[in-house]
């Protein structure tokens, strides 16, 4: 449900920011990675190929790759406040059944790993942003998330696979934006730039906590 409705509200935001130039809004789309939290899985997959095993170890907020969409509303040159919706993943894809040759006796194509291990995300923020310049910003908000551990092959019987829950979070988040557009974000210039966030939030599946505080980096632009 929360899936549908993050989705839904980007896509609701991004139809709200399809205006004339002079409004106050902006679509607003990153790309980051991050790192920290809690470990919820240190295994191993063996290739069934050559028999050489490859370490999987996840975190609640590590080597997260993620993707977001949202919009801001700009209140003046130095307040704004926006609202976004995130994917992030992951872990090991390489899990594949392969095909075995009763010839040979081992199994062929491409990698043939005994399992695969993958950690989701979806969450929502709301973030109000403050202009210390034109083009550095200091932005404090509220996070929600949930998160879901899933397992293949060897892995799928991992006893924390399964669905996290997540109380509120906070977020703290640095942006510095490229280019003259960052002087007046009314006039709907594209702007680009990149930012530095810190997130305090706590996972929990069946009843075992996890902290998933992370830190991270990332392009950002607003169009």
């Amino acid at each position: 449900m929360l899936k549908k409705f993050v989705f839904w509200g980007a896509l609701v935001a991004c139809h709200a920011v399809a205006h004339a130039d002079g409004s106050p809004w902006r679509g607003y789309l990153a790309l980051g990675i991050s790192a920290g939290g809690d470990t919820l899985a240190k295994t191993q997959v063996t290739d069934r190929q050559t028999g050489q095993t490859q370490p999987v170890e996840l975190t609640a907020g590590g080597g997260l790759g993620s993707f977001t969409l949202g919009a801001e509303y700009r209140f003046s040159e130095v307040v704004a406040l926006r609202a976004s919706g995130s994917y992030g993943r992951e872990g090991s894809t390489q899990y594949q059944k392969g095909t075995f040759n009763s010839d040979t006796q081992r199994y062929e194509g491409g990698y043939s790993y005994d399992g695969g291990l993958t950690f989701t995300t979806l969450a929502s923020e709301v973030t109000c942003f403050f202009s210390v310049t034109p083009a550095l910003r200091i932005g404090l908000g509220a996070r929600q998330s949930v998160g879901e551990l899933s397992g293949t092959g060897t892995l799928a019987a991992l006893t924390n696979t399964g669905s996290y829950s997540a109380a509120p979070g906070t977020v703290v988040e640095l942006q510095y934006l490229f280019g003259k557009s960052n002087r007046h974000s009314e006039e709907g210039e594209p702007a680009w730039g990149i930012n530095l966030r810190a997130v305090r939030e706590t996972f929990t599946n069946k009843g075992t906590e996890f902290n998933a505080d992370h830190v991270g980096i990332g392009l950002i632009a607003y169009f």
